[in-house]
């Protein structure tokens, strides 16, 4: 290998080698610098995530429908985007209803909403057939991510069935932690279940609670799992469960 291709991830791995196997010490190396979470903007689930979605990472909202897992995303992008930022939507199966987005507090003037699965799209390649479902929404969230310049981006898998989220579990997601990795950006996988394997540094699993009645309707509880898999500066996977 050439000196000109060896970049600083390569040489952290390597000095992350080096120690492992005890073999010498390397230089000490300034602390870098950490972006502050962005929060989602529900107060206790903020509190248990130590401030809001980490930046410069991949965090997974998961959970079936009506588990409140969209809720969550669209109160993110909410604030991100009352505060000036610029977030995009990779709406894999053309689910997102805006209006909803809107009454959240999302302004819609701030977002790039990329409807993969509307109808209608019926452009060609070169004469090539249609991509599939799993391939459109993966090549589109790879092209937005890479783009850069947006705080946060949301890639919605929400309706793709087993099938097509058995795909998706075997790409290869560490191509998208390290086009966020030290950036400021944010990026959210929303899914039935986990796709990104150990490449988040967050799973936030959602679950809906029993609907009470006394008399009249009591309300609708969500209940978190937060999987904490690779916190910055934690040597080990916590859970934490919140209500």
């Amino acid at each position: 290998m050439s000196t000109e291709t060896i970049t600083a991830k390569n040489i952290r791995a390597l000095e992350a080698l080096v120690c492992e196997r005890g073999f010498g010490w390397t230089l000490p190396r300034k602390a870098e610098f950490r972006h502050d979470p962005a929060p989602i903007g529900i107060e206790w689930l903020d509190a248990r995530l130590g401030g809001g979605l980490p930046r410069g990472a991949i965090s997974e909202v998961t959970g079936l429908c009506s588990s409140g897992r969209t809720g969550v995303v669209l109160s993110a992008l909410a604030r991100l985007t009352q505060a000036g930022g610029i977030a995009a939507y990779v709406d894999a199966t053309d689910c997102l209803d805006p209006r909803s987005a809107e009454q959240a507090g999302v302004l819609l003037d701030r977002l790039l909403w990329v409807r993969c699965g509307a109808e209608g799209n019926s452009r060609r390649d070169g004469g090539r057939p249609r991509l599939s479902p799993t391939d459109e929404a993966w090549q589109t969230a790879n092209l937005v991510v890479s783009a850069g310049g947006f705080g946060m981006v949301a890639v919605d898998l929400g309706g793709f069935s087993r099938r097509q989220l058995a795909d998706l579990q075997g790409r290869t997601w560490a191509r998208l932690r390290h086009a966020v990795e030290d950036t400021p950006a944010v990026l959210v996988v929303l899914a039935e279940r986990r796709l990104t394997g150990s490449a988040a540094d967050v799973v936030l699993e959602l679950h809906r609670e029993r609907t009470e009645w006394n008399g009249l309707l009591g309300g609708i509880g969500m209940r978190a799992e937060i999987f904490r898999r690779r916190m910055r500066g934690a040597h080990r996977a916590d859970t934490e469960r919140a209500a």
